[in-house]
């Protein structure tokens, strides 16, 4: 039961934001009483923390998994875009305008503080990978690795207040940004994986028309 509410709430908010979503919605959308969920969660900012906690979860197991079955530092990243942009793309149409992560600070302080200590954890985590691309030669070794891990997820996390981008496509402007990153830390070795990683996966050469649909 516990899982199953937690799921629900996740893509309900996924769609229509935080503020928008009630325990009362999340009650009936799970078939159960308002009592069994107040039971299982004492409040919103209760199921909020929890839910913060099985994002977070969820995101470093299978960036762990991809990692550990791919040798190269910048291909296990790009594997990761490859797996966000195919596997959740429903996530990026169906997502609302309003950040989960920026609703969270501005209406749930205290849950987003404790988020805080998740991501900086995921910023040590991804500046260690980027070690290992060091000593592959594919990732230059002038770079501040805990500086660059921390200004990727700070521009991941930032795209939905820059409001000149909104006219794209959300798949399109994460792609974007993964592949630019890659390459402006990467090396000529690495440059060369990258674009053969790229030229042989087509959702990397996807069109958008002007609305920032998939042509």
């Amino acid at each position: 039961m516990y899982d199953k509410i937690i799921n629900i709430a996740h893509e309900l908010i996924l769609q229509r934001g935080i503020r928008s979503v009630t325990m009362d919605e999340i009650a009936a959308e799970a078939g159960i009483s308002k009592r069994t969920l107040y039971e299982t969660f004492a409040n919103k900012e209760d199921l909020l923390e929890k839910l913060l906690e099985y994002m977070w979860n969820e995101h470093r197991n299978v960036v762990k998994d991809i990692i550990e079955k791919t040798p190269s530092c910048l291909i296990g990243i790009l594997d990761i875009l490859k797996y966000v942009t195919e596997e959740h793309k429903h996530k990026f149409e169906s997502q609302s305008k309003e950040s989960f992560f920026y609703d969270l600070k501005k209406f749930y302080p205290k849950v987003a503080e404790k988020s805080k200590a998740q991501r900086d954890i995921y910023f040590l985590f991804m500046a260690k990978h980027l070690e290992k691309g060091v000593e592959q030669q594919t990732v230059r070794s002038d770079l501040n690795l805990n500086l660059v891990s921390t200004l990727l997820i700070a521009q991941i996390e930032g795209l939905h207040s820059i409001k000149a981008i909104q006219q794209f496509h959300p798949q399109e402007i994460f792609t974007t940004l993964i592949l630019s990153f890659c390459r402006g830390i990467s090396t000529k070795n690495g440059l060369a994986e990258i674009e053969q990683f790229v030229s042989e996966n087509k959702i990397f050469s996807q069109k958008y028309d002007k609305k920032g649909d998939v042509i």
